[in-house]
């Protein structure tokens, strides 16, 4: 029997969300801790890291073989969208207890708007790529 140790990364500014985890097409489970390990049979595996949104998710082939450790962890590719989502929030409650003048709150508008737009593009066009993985040998 051969261990798959899945782990998640975090970055600075993501929430602990959990996934679930397909292995082949089939339904194994929901990941909800920062590290799961699975003892399975050797052979070449397909598995799925997906978003509790369902067409949020990423395949990495893993081939296993007799008692050997592998290690797959993987990390969303949203650190700079989060740190941009911050920023736009931070404004948000600034706009909420200041008023700013007439330019500068369409101008605020028309960013964040546009923000949002970009950042629903992204992520159609990323969706069946959307976690990062990183494969390892113990």
């Amino acid at each position: 029997m051969a261990r798959l140790t899945i782990i998640q990364q975090r970055g600075k500014f993501s929430i602990t969300i959990p996934h679930k985890i397909l292995i082949d097409g089939q339904f194994v489970g929901i990941m909800k801790d920062k590290q799961v390990t699975i003892e399975m049979p050797m052979g070449q595996y397909n598995i799925t890291i997906q978003s509790m949104v369902p067409f949020i998710s990423s395949t990495q082939t893993v081939d296993l073989q007799y008692n050997s450790n592998i290690s797959l962890s993987f990390s969303d590719r949203e650190q700079l969208w989060d740190a941009l989502f911050i920023l736009d929030i931070i404004l948000w409650i600034v706009k909420r207890f200041l008023h700013l003048a007439s330019p500068w709150t369409w101008i605020y508008e028309i960013f964040t708007n546009a923000y949002f737009v970009l950042w629903l593009i992204y992520e159609w066009r990323i969706r069946n790529h959307y976690f990062k993985f990183h494969l390892e040998n113990q």
